[in-house]
């Protein structure tokens, strides 16, 4: 059997990074798989690196092994009130969306009539401001020059 990388940084206590980096340097022979993982022969690796003391201590659980009855009641009453619990924070986020959007349609419509009163408001006014050049003008022509030859 043959360790991945990953495998092989559990089995010595190391990290992915520091195994690699050995097998880069030439400190450890490895060889690359079809599929790309490093393929580490375990004489190898612990040439190199010793065999982490607290894998050899800790005794492995099995993965079948489920856990006693009642932790599995009490656990799953705990999980399906966190159910609840978020269920109602999603509704009540719901709402404040719902009635933000509400609002953000508001604002545009505003916004929208704001805009044209103020495009009715300069077109008011630029119509004053040329009657009032046109009216300058008829009072300059008007106006008699004290100057006879201009």
């Amino acid at each position: 059997m043959q360790y991945t990388a990953g495998q092989a940084a559990n089995a010595v206590g190391k990290n992915i990074a520091t195994i690699t980096r050995a097998i880069k340097s030439g400190k450890i022979s490895a060889s690359k798989g079809v599929d790309g993982a490093w393929r580490i022969d375990p004489a190898e690796l612990h040439r190199v690196f010793p065999i982490a003391p607290q894998d050899l201590r800790k005794p492995k659980m099995q993965r079948d092994a489920s856990p006693p009855q009642e932790a599995v009641s009490s656990s799953e009453n705990v999980l399906l009130q966190e159910v609840a619990i978020l269920r109602e924070r999603v509704r009540a986020q719901e709402v404040l969306l719902s009635d933000r959007a509400d609002q953000i349609d508001d604002l545009r419509s505003r916004l929208d009539k704001e805009g044209d009163e103020r495009r009715r408001l300069a077109a008011i006014l630029t119509d004053q401001s040329a009657a009032r050049q046109g009216a300058d003008r008829q009072a300059d022509a008007a106006r008699r020059r004290w100057w006879p030859f201009r």
